[in-house]
């Protein structure tokens, strides 16, 4: 998955004004922060939020706009006019969201840093969507006071395993009250990641949410505590991306989890590949997510129609339940 031309445009008019190996610097110190904690808080200011978004804006991107895309195939009818983004960065969320909702005419972003802030502000300020270009930039603390109304889209990624668990689960209650439509929360595709997701999953569950996506059921996630439920995108890396992380290769695969909730129920599915389809000599191997809990299938070349489909299956596919009744 590439970046929008006008934003990628937008994000290398920005970054010519950096030196790349100060950038770089500034990436290293990032990422040993972020493989370990302990070992400080992340560089802030206008070269880290930079940096940020010349190494993750991308990522952020591609794994927002698959998880948005997940929840507008099972509520094809939903069509936000409003998002609020919780934790916005700069600005990843909203430009995923106009990708895939082009009708958006208002967005609400909050961040806390004011370097990040301003980043996002100048790569929105040359957008081709007039959504992107007037949205309403607020800086506020997540876990201080701060307000909003009601919008039909709410969004938080990359946010909650930030926050200390008093502080998110006070922010996922926020976000719900908040989404007149839909809340998509998104975090990396970690076991610490997942389990951020999967205990939002049980408190909007709880709250009266109708889970929309990956879910294909609304029970609880029949996953073992040792397992983790995540996905991912592949994205392409430009030559600075490739420089800044040290990479060769030009893609990267960005793993998440995601939770797509909603107030009105969505497209049934019946079940979720929740791992790489494993093909052997003579038949595919599929782990499920089904509404009767985590099922293992395997699908032979006497299937013939369910043999022919099984071939071009990938992680994260949704099944018909069609496809388990002729198993």
């Amino acid at each position: 998955m590439d970046l929008p031309n006008d934003l990628r445009l937008s994000l290398e008019r920005e970054l010519r004004s950096y030196d790349p190996r100060s950038l770089a610097r500034v990436t290293a110190e990032a990422t040993a922060r972020y493989r370990d904690p302990a070992a400080g808080l992340p560089p802030r200011g206008p070269l880290a939020a930079a940096a940020y978004a010349a190494t993750r804006m991308p990522a952020t991107y591609a794994a927002c706009a698959a998880a948005l895309q997940e929840l507008a195939a099972r509520l094809p009818g939903f069509a936000p006019r409003t998002l609020l983004d919780a934790g916005a960065g700069s600005g990843a969320a909203l430009w995923a969201a106009i990708r895939i909702w082009p009708a958006l005419e208002r967005a609400t972003l909050i961040e806390a840093d004011r370097d990040m802030l301003a980043l996002g502000q100048r790569l929105a300020a040359t957008a081709t969507a007039p959504a992107v270009r007037a949205a309403a930039w607020v800086r506020a603390d997540l876990t201080a006071a701060w307000d909003a109304p009601r919008h039909d889209l709410v969004t938080a990624a990359y946010v909650l395993g930030e926050l200390p668990e008093e502080a998110r689960t006070s922010l996922i209650a926020r976000l719900w009250e908040r989404a007149s439509g839909a809340l998509v929360l998104i975090e990396p595709g970690t076991p610490r990641g997942w389990a951020s997701i999967r205990a939002a999953r049980e408190q909007v569950r709880a709250a009266g949410a109708i889970l929309i996506a990956p879910c294909p059921h609304q029970e609880a996630c029949p996953l073992p505590a040792d397992d983790w439920c995540h996905f991912a995108r592949r994205l392409a890396r430009g030559r600075l991306h490739r420089a800044l992380k040290g990479a060769e290769l030009g893609y990267e695969d960005e793993k998440y989890a995601y939770i797509a909730v909603a107030r009105q129920p969505g497209e049934t599915i019946g079940a979720r590949i929740l791992r790489h389809p494993l093909v052997r000599s003579g038949h595919i191997e599929l782990t499920l997510c089904t509404p009767e809990g985590i099922r293992r299938l395997s699908v032979t070349r006497s299937a013939g129609a369910t043999w022919r489909m099984a071939r071009d299956l990938r992680w994260g596919d949704s099944l018909p339940a069609e496809f388990l009744n002729d198993r």
